[in-house]
């Protein structure tokens, strides 16, 4: 059975994070995944979602985007530890962790990551919490972006052969850049630790678009994923009944 996750950073923006969870659980869903943990209010989330019987699915490192894992070691890895105690606050045991843009022979960027990533799996294997290294588009959403092949995001994650460091496959962005999904994550369920949905063009709901969301799930559903899938797009419909819709959409 899929386990699905709704990105609170994209829905209700006239509301509060507390608020969101609350609806969030009102409409079904059993956990919820936000981003930079840093401009949050983790105590009070933390018992909001308790009060909700909600988990926290994943959380983005800590300032995701000024601690790349690309970067130089020291500042990224006291990064990871601050990121550990933050997430394990509020029992969120995935983490997101981002590349730069590039900026150096892609074959430079790549031998950082797997070393940072190396330096990252105690830390992680002690904290008994997952690490999950995004690709993103670089066509629509993230021009620049080094890392926008999920290929080489299994390459890196092999490298560091941890089982506390995988790939988050965002299937939107991946839809984008490559196509293949079902080949390409059935292929590597194995180093998968989180799976993200949106519609595709355009970023919307998950429903009426070039990707057949139900048919994708179940076949990883019945090859094996145990993760969650995230709900990460923007409405195009009053939330609450798009996040419904999407909810029951999705349910396989």
């Amino acid at each position: 059975m899929i386990h699905l996750s709704l990105c609170l950073e994209t829905v209700f923006p006239e509301k509060s994070f507390a608020d969101r969870i609350r609806l969030a659980a009102d409409a079904g869903y059993k956990a919820v995944e936000f981003w930079d943990p840093s401009d949050k209010d983790l105590a009070q989330l933390s018992a909001v979602a308790a009060a909700c019987a909600v988990r926290f699915s994943a959380c983005t490192l800590n300032e995701p985007r000024n601690f790349q894992l690309d970067r130089s070691s020291e500042p990224v890895m006291a990064n990871v530890r601050r990121s550990i105690d933050m997430a394990g606050s509020i029992g969120c045991t995935t983490m997101i962790g981002l590349s730069s843009d590039i900026g150096s022979r892609s074959d430079t960027q790549k031998n950082i990551l797997v070393e940072n990533l190396k330096r990252a799996a105690d830390l992680l294997v002690h904290a008994d919490m997952t690490l999950v290294l995004e690709p993103l588009n670089s066509f629509v959403d993230h021009k620049g972006y080094y890392l926008d092949s999920s290929a080489t995001a299994f390459e890196i994650v092999k490298c560091v052969n941890c089982p506390n460091i995988k790939v988050l496959y965002d299937i939107y962005h991946m839809q984008i850049m490559e196509g293949n999904i079902i080949a390409n994550m059935t292929n590597n369920l194995e180093w998968i630790g989180h799976v993200h949905t949106a519609g595709v063009p355009g970023r919307h709901e998950p429903i009426d678009n070039e990707i057949n969301y139900p048919y994708v799930l179940k076949k990883i559903d019945t090859q094996g994923y145990k993760g969650f899938v995230g709900l990460e797009y923007w409405p195009t419909i009053d939330h609450k009944q798009s996040i419904a819709d999407c909810l029951a959409y999705l349910s396989v």
